[in-house]
């Protein structure tokens, strides 16, 4: 009787897998064409700076360095004391299209919130709000790829991500990292609009009363996804518009940094965090049973459950591949596939320990300031 339930559980193992791996065919199907971006409407790109960092004077400059016609760019700063204030100060002081402010002090929500709605506010006429952060680094073509799908009707945002190009052992474990995050992305049923590259109409922004969800959140891009889908929009992701970014964090502030990020989806979007918990962590455990298995008397069910590992490298390389074939960077920038393909069964347990250490969590410290759910 033990033998057949192991042995279930062992089919049960692989069957997850094979999802993931299936998700990431599907996904480089659905993107198979690429599309031609036509909608360029009036448009203000909001830009929440605090700090700066070696990468920051390329990053705003590849922000200002857009291949589009009518836009603009709004920097918000929560003090004129704040170091990214005089930076931005000395980069742009040539630079016609943007605008330099300060964010209002508001109790209730993040600081980083308190800067978006600064901006929105400093807006004035235009049709589309464009969010990014300050860590990415976009290729000319960004903003006019992010902005186009938002002349569907049904299309409420569009959004698109961070991809780490790794430079040593490190980088390799971040990279690799996003890209087992990126796979949901490519799916509308489970995506969500990234607050480091997201774009809304202001009609849909206003309709939604976004702003009002704001004020009293934390998390800006999670608020944002579940109004929108609530409405019954969809969220339009876009391959082309994930974009450079530079981390050099320790391994301690890697595991730190990622769990915070399963943290914000437990206290944002419950039902995905419950899904991730079951699956992640339940085939984890199978594979930490299957190598006890292995030195017992039901060595069948111990392989089927080690032999995750191997789908997981799978997974690293078709994932890998996918995004060659859907984003915009040369191929050769992404390095070795191989590279991700063995890293991947590493990472999934990082993202065990990860979402299983978030079910502890009751506040968060980000970027100096406390939040509690």
């Amino acid at each position: 009787m033990l033998a057949t339930v192991l042995l279930i559980f062992g089919i049960f193992a692989i069957f997850g897998e094979i999802i993931f791996i299936f998700l990431w065919i599907s996904a480089r199907w659905i993107y198979r064409k690429p599309t031609i971006p036509t909608y360029s409407p009036k448009t203000c790109v909001i830009v929440p700076c605090k700090g700066t960092s070696d990468d920051f004077e390329e990053n705003i400059k590849a922000i200002c360095n857009q291949k589009y016609k009518d836009y603009f760019i709004i920097f918000v700063v929560d003090t004129t004391k704040d170091p990214a204030y005089t930076e931005l100060q000395k980069t742009l002081h040539n630079t016609s299209n943007v605008k330099i402010i300060t964010a209002d002090k508001l109790e209730g929500c993040s600081g980083k919130i308190a800067a978006l709605l600064k901006g929105v506010e400093s807006a004035g006429n235009v049709e589309v709000y464009v969010f990014a952060d300050s860590d990415i680094r976009p290729h000319r073509q960004w903003l006019r790829q992010l902005v186009a799908p938002l002349n569907k009707e049904k299309i409420g945002a569009a959004t698109g991500f961070r991809w780490y190009f790794f430079h040593n052992l490190q980088s390799l474990l971040l990279s690799t990292w996003n890209l087992a995050s990126l796979l949901f992305l490519f799916h509308s049923s489970f995506n969500y609009a990234w607050g480091g590259s997201t774009a809304i109409k202001k009609q849909v922004f206003e309709k939604l009363n976004i702003e009002s969800r704001w004020k009293q959140g934390f998390s800006d891009d999670l608020i944002l996804t579940n109004s929108v889908k609530q409405a019954g929009f969809e969220i339009k992701f876009v391959p082309k518009c994930v974009v450079e970014s530079f981390d050099d964090a320790d391994i301690h502030t890697l595991f730190k940094w990622s769990t915070t990020q399963f943290t914000w989806v437990k206290w944002y979007y419950p039902s995905i965090w419950t899904i991730s918990f079951i699956g992640l962590v339940g085939l984890k455990v199978l594979t930490i049973l299957g190598f006890i298995l292995l030195l017992s008397d039901y060595m069948v069910a111990g392989l089927l459950m080690v032999s995750t590992i191997f789908f997981e490298c799978i997974y690293g390389w078709i994932g890998v591949s996918t995004c060659k074939k859907t984003m915009w960077y040369p191929k050769k920038r992404y390095g070795f596939t191989g590279a991700y393909a063995v890293t991947m069964p590493l990472v999934f347990f990082l993202l065990a320990y990860n979402i299983f250490a978030s079910l502890f969590k009751k506040e968060l410290i980000w970027k100096g300031r406390k939040y509690k759910k």
